[in-house]
């Protein structure tokens, strides 16, 4: 197991590459400029005015959008890579390649290091902050169960989590940006789990070790943090704190506010606490 600089990857053309989908990212960007096309084109033969303003919007969003079509064209834009030797995994998110190359953000794992792997199904409920009820998200991860030391890599992943954005140069002057995003994770001692949203699917890179470790059968659990009331002040400050490391800050302020009765600013220091990165297993 060791741990690597991005740019310290061992790159061969017969690597298998599991990046985010650059497709679905034009996919999005045709359909808002056609959206936005239609929009002034309906504006400007029928007179209907409100079609500018929509127009504008989606532009306006298209623009607020352009970071996350840029990144999955960037060589930084995958998750894993395997080789004949091992996998490596890329724990800093795609969209955070500003951040300083010198970090320790790849970490690569033999095959021998790998006791199984299974693909987990998971089904989360979160509060929506606007009070329009309940969401639902349906996620996909590829939990590996480790063998050996694993204390550094927990520590680049605390150390990751606590990364401070740098300073970039704006048209409209200085500001930063980091995306609360963290593909990877440590569940225990021994087990790495990956947010699968890559292609090719978490099905097909299980597939891959199969010939090298154990693929376990799926599971599938549930999260609910829409409903805490009747959780005890230690379990609803858990589900706070994991809300926080999923990077749903909003919904975790929201649900600080409804639990404890309290404004906005007390919310969001007391999410920030939790938010604070810990080497705890």
């Amino acid at each position: 197991m060791r741990l690597l600089r991005l740019n310290a990857v061992e790159i061969n053309p017969t690597d298998r590459v599991y990046r985010y989908s650059r497709w679905h990212a034009v996919l999005v960007v045709i359909v808002a400029l056609g959206g936005a096309g239609s929009a002034a084109f309906h504006a400007y033969t029928a007179g209907w005015k409100p079609g500018y303003y929509i127009a504008g919007v989606i532009i306006l969003f298209l623009e607020l959008l352009r970071r996350f079509v840029t990144a999955r064209f960037r060589p930084s834009n995958w998750l894993v890579r395997t080789n004949d030797s091992g996998v490596f995994i890329q724990f800093r998110s795609y969209l955070n390649y500003h951040l300083p190359a010198d970090d320790l953000t790849v970490i690569f794992i033999s095959y021998g290091e790998i006791r199984s792997a299974r693909l987990i199904r998971e089904r989360v409920t979160t509060p929506d902050p606007q009070g329009h009820g309940n969401e639902t998200q349906f996620l996909r991860y590829v939990e590996l169960e480790l063998a050996g030391d694993v204390a550094p890599l927990t520590q680049a992943l605390v150390a990751e989590a606590g990364e401070s954005a740098p300073s970039e140069k704006r048209w409209y002057g200085k500001s930063s940006t980091l995306y609360q995003d963290h593909p990877v994770s440590m569940q225990s001692r021994s087990f790495l789990r990956i947010r699968w949203q890559a292609s090719p699917g978490a099905k097909q890179f299980l597939e891959a070790l199969r010939p090298y470790t154990t693929v376990a059968d799926p599971v599938s659990i549930s999260q609910d943090f829409a409903h805490l009331d009747g959780l005890g002040p230690e379990e609803q400050q858990a589900r706070l704190r994991e809300l926080a490391r999923r990077g749903e800050t909003m919904n975790a302020i929201y649900l600080a506010r409804k639990l404890h009765g309290c404004g906005l600013t007390e919310a969001k220091d007391i999410v920030d606490e939790l938010s604070k990165p810990s080497l705890a297993p």
